[in-house]
């Protein structure tokens, strides 16, 4: 039994002892295998890492461009407002880590010194995170309980000549009430809002005397890995009188864009594995012609087709391995750079970029192989030694 697996062990030491010597005595074409996987899995275990917080990502990034939800009254119940606590509650049924902002609006006419203008109450920390995209001068409002503080649109403020810093005398054309704000700053929106005054809810309410209702509320939801739809036939079964839907335009869009993006990185990773297969498989050719002379001999002392192949496949996968490995801690890093320079923090490690970067690359490598083991295993020994 012993004498039996003497040739065996024999074989294979042989095998271990060709295979690292060939690794060892052909140091720049295993680098150059090597820094080519690296290359390759490096930036796919980047794409990988972006792909899957983009998503996410893109999506907190697109809602700085307003509210892509509406919650208001049911327009089959003929009613123009709805309880400030019902949208309250509507906006609580969104999940908070979704909820980039919202804010309730409660407009009306009132009179300022010049003349008549619309009058906004609004949740000013809701509405600075819903609309970002606005220009300021001055400052916003930043507590609820300011009284005294009014923004105003920039065409508005230079129809009624008015400046930050300056007073402004609000008249309520319903009710009488009158209150003098300071203006605290003039916001540049290119929209409606342009010709607008805004105050504290709670202000909104005594000015206008809307008895604890309001208009609607606007809310810009995060929309990977929510189902906005199924949030508004929710909203809609449990708080009867409201309306609750997403705004079609703004959520078609960002999956319009995510889908494009995904697809580019998907390409840019197909063309990476491509260029890495080439790579590899020249310095594989070139290591094949370096060795037909050593492969002529081994052949000519009994080894196999077989034995050869395995040879030339555990070389390269050896060197596939640890340029994955490699690969996937520069890769990593490479994430981190993307994510901080386009999005403004870190990208997520997830267990599935693994697969997901080993195995192509690891196909890759083989698949290059396959030309050169081909040339390896045509060589003749006669011949080969006969020209030696």
């Amino acid at each position: 039994m012993a004498g039996d697996r003497r040739p065996d062990t024999t074989k294979t030491a042989m095998f271990l002892r060709i295979l690292f010597k060939s690794l060892k005595v052909r140091k720049n074409r295993v680098f150059i295998t090597f820094f080519s996987i690296m290359i390759g899995a490096s930036i796919i275990t980047a794409l990988a890492s972006v792909y899957f917080d983009i998503s996410a990502k893109m999506s907190r990034e697109l809602r700085a461009y307003g509210a892509n939800f509406f919650v208001g009254p049911s327009s089959s119940g003929g009613e123009r407002s709805v309880e400030s606590a019902t949208i309250a509650k509507a906006i609580g049924m969104v999940p908070p880590d979704k909820l980039a902002g919202a804010t309730p609006y409660s407009y009306g006419v009132v009179r300022l010194d010049l003349g008549n203008a619309v009058l906004a109450g609004v949740d000013f920390m809701g509405l600075r995170r819903l609309s970002p995209y606005w220009q300021v001068e001055g400052k916003w409002i930043t507590v609820d309980f300011d009284e005294e503080s009014c923004m105003i649109g920039k065409t508005l403020a230079k129809k009624m000549e008015l400046k930050v810093g300056d007073s402004v005398n609000v008249i309520s054309n319903e009710i009488g009430f009158q209150k003098t704000l300071t203006v605290k700053g003039i916001a540049e929106t290119g929209q409606a809002e342009d010709e607008q005054i805004f105050v504290n809810l709670p202000l909104a309410e005594k000015i206008l005397g809307s008895g604890g209702r309001v208009n609607h509320a606007m809310l810009s939801i995060v929309t990977d890995g929510t189902d906005v739809d199924g949030l508004a036939a929710r909203m809609q079964k449990e708080l009867p009188g409201v309306d609750a839907k997403p705004i079609r335009k703004l959520s078609y869009s960002e999956g319009r864009i995510l889908e494009k993006i995904k697809g580019l990185m998907a390409i840019i990773a197909v063309i990476i594995l491509t260029v890495t297969t080439l790579c590899v498989m020249t310095t594989l050719i070139t290591v094949v012609s370096e060795r037909t002379r050593e492969i002529g001999l081994m052949k000519a002392i009994g080894a196999e087709d077989r034995e050869i192949v395995l040879q030339f496949l555990a070389e390269t996968m050896i060197i596939g391995l640890a340029g994955v490995a490699a690969g996937l801690v520069a890769g990593f890093a490479l994430a981190q750079l993307l994510g901080h320079a386009v999005f403004g923090s870190a990208i997520t490690f997830r267990m599935i970029v693994l697969p997901m970067t080993l195995v192509p690359s690891i196909l890759a490598s083989l698949l290059a192989a396959a030309l050169p083991v081909r040339m390896a295993v045509g060589i003749v020994p006669a011949k080969v030694l006969k020209e030696d």
